[in-house]
């Protein structure tokens, strides 16, 4: 029974994770692998001639296509600190609510939601739950439901303002990182200009050099500090659906109040139901269900 407990605090945990990770301060560069870079073909030529970092900013932010919905299937694979699969759904409606409901042998053991109002994980089975409002969480980061949203499909976003657009470039700090660019790719990094006190973190995008090329620019990380927490996102599986284009896959890796991290989240994206009008539905908290903080969670942690 303890261990069953156990292990719903570490999905509770992963849950609470996928939601609050940016609610670190961030300063260190990303350090990212060259064999995860996987563009996708641009439904256009690239333009010929490209130099600047602005028309690669341009060129990745114009594959992105406005959406009002998905619902898709995902699985969440943690490996540290205990090694556990879930499966999942995935369901979005942009900048209003979103929803992640988690499964193990087909029993329902957690879900996720947040809304333009609050953030809520509820564990039926465990008869827990964690609340948190969405302003304290904007307050403390910057970031917005939508921003979130943007993030969980591998998309570059504006920090309050949802999914970057092509002409938001002046709002970035772009640069380029000589020590991860290639012979035949350029990576660069893009951080916000404007962030609340204390908050900082960037993305690191890659583009091709070649003037021929028909791939796409795209962000395939981004890196996360806050004293003695370091995390690392990495993003992969590209591929075009009715958002534009979209990482399919994003791993977690770090460490959080000592704990290691190390997690994928993985959707379907063939299986994917886009704007169909649906929107998540907000769970029911269990009477007598126990409101746990995030130190509590930690806490249950430390017994793995």
């Amino acid at each position: 029974m303890n261990q069953s407990r156990n292990t719903i605090a570490l999905i509770i945990f992963s849950a609470l994770f996928l939601t609050a990770v940016f609610a670190c301060k961030s300063s260190k560069k990303a350090v990212a692998k060259q064999d995860q870079y996987a563009p996708v073909a641009q439904t256009e030529p690239a333009a010929k001639g490209r130099s600047s970092l602005e028309d690669d900013y341009r060129a990745m932010t114009a594959a992105y296509t406005p959406w009002a919905d998905v619902s898709v299937p995902v699985k969440v694979q943690v490996k540290k600190p205990k090694n556990i699969s879930v499966s999942g759904t995935l369901s979005m409606s942009y900048g209003k609510s979103m929803s992640l409901t988690l499964k193990m042998l087909f029993i329902d053991v957690a879900t996720v939601y947040a809304d333009t109002d609050s953030v809520i994980i509820v564990s039926k089975a465990a008869g827990a739950y964690f609340a948190e409002s969405m302003k304290r969480f904007t307050a403390a980061s910057g970031l917005t439901l939508a921003d979130l949203q943007s993030l969980m499909l591998g998309q570059a976003f504006t920090p309050g303002n949802g999914t970057a657009k092509p002409n938001q470039a002046s709002q970035f700090s772009l640069a380029e990182d000589k020590e991860i660019s290639g012979e035949d790719f350029r990576a660069w990094s893009m951080a916000p200009k404007k962030m609340p006190k204390g908050v900082d973190w960037h993305f690191t995008a890659i583009a091709p050099t070649t003037n021929d090329t028909q791939v796409t620019p795209q962000i395939f990380a981004l890196d996360i500090e806050a004293g003695t927490n370091k995390l690392l996102c990495t993003f992969a599986q590209s591929e075009l659906t009715a958002a534009g284009t979209i990482a399919s896959m994003m791993q977690i890796e770090g460490s959080v109040k000592k704990h290691a991290v190390d997690m994928v989240i993985s959707g379907s994206a063939s299986r994917a139901s886009w704007n169909t009008g649906r929107t998540p539905t907000r769970p029911s908290i269990p009477r007598n269900a126990k409101r746990l903080g995030t130190e509590q969670i930690f806490k249950m942690l430390n017994k793995f």
